[in-house]
């Protein structure tokens, strides 16, 4: 009996000594936030704010919480944007994972939607994504510097996905499967500068002119 009590008690020590602490959050907005005595699995804390655009509707939202390096993705330390735009739906997240104690108390600013002057297809609207019939020019933002394409199954229809994406993104296999589809196949591409192609349409004008 002595023995099952002392183990038992070690246990409890040891859980409690190696376990991390984190800042866990009690609503969306992130207005009240406690601190927690996270897992084992957790070993990393993890502060995220998100901003979701579904037509002309937008949300914000901002997550505190107990996490495991599979969970975080980005690189521990270091504050990471990332961001998805198919034309009529886009999300983009600011996140950060940290590995001492109530490292997530702070919260992270709202992703850059400024455009930057890139551009690429994208679909207008859901209905034209399931008819494949996207044509519609869409301007990135923020950290959004690469096109993507591809295709997603949503109840047994085949989508097709066209839009902006941020470079850091494409070579994240997990994370498009979370912010896209499971069985989504996407291929980056470089975007259209419009810097660049206002350019080539000058030259282009005035190589018309001269041969004519």
């Amino acid at each position: 009996m002595k023995l099952m009590l002392t183990v038992c008690l070690a246990s409890v020590l040891l859980y409690t000594a190696e376990s991390l602490r984190c800042y866990q959050c009690t609503n969306e907005s992130c207005s009240n936030s406690t601190s927690v005595l996270c897992p084992l699995t957790s070993t990393v804390c993890r502060t995220i704010t998100s901003v979701r655009l579904s037509n002309t509707i937008a949300s914000v939202t901002v997550g505190k919480n107990c996490s495991s390096p599979l969970s975080c993705i980005t690189p521990n330390n270091v504050e990471t944007e990332w961001s998805v735009n198919r034309g009529f739906k886009k999300e983009a997240h600011t996140q950060i994972c940290c590995t001492t104690d109530n490292c997530n108390l702070g919260t992270l600013a709202v992703p850059n939607l400024l455009t930057n002057g890139k551009q690429c297809v994208a679909c207008a609207s859901s209905a034209d994504s399931m008819a494949g019939t996207c044509n519609t020019t869409l301007s990135c933002a923020g950290v959004e510097d690469r096109c993507f394409n591809g295709t997603m199954m949503s109840n047994s229809t085949e989508m097709l996905e066209l839009g902006c994406i941020s470079s850091n993104l494409c070579g994240i296999p997990l994370i498009l499967e979370a912010v896209l589809s499971e069985n989504a196949v996407v291929t980056c591409g470089a975007p259209w500068t419009v810097s660049v192609s206002g350019l080539l349409l000058t030259f282009a004008l005035t190589a018309c002119k001269v041969l004519v």
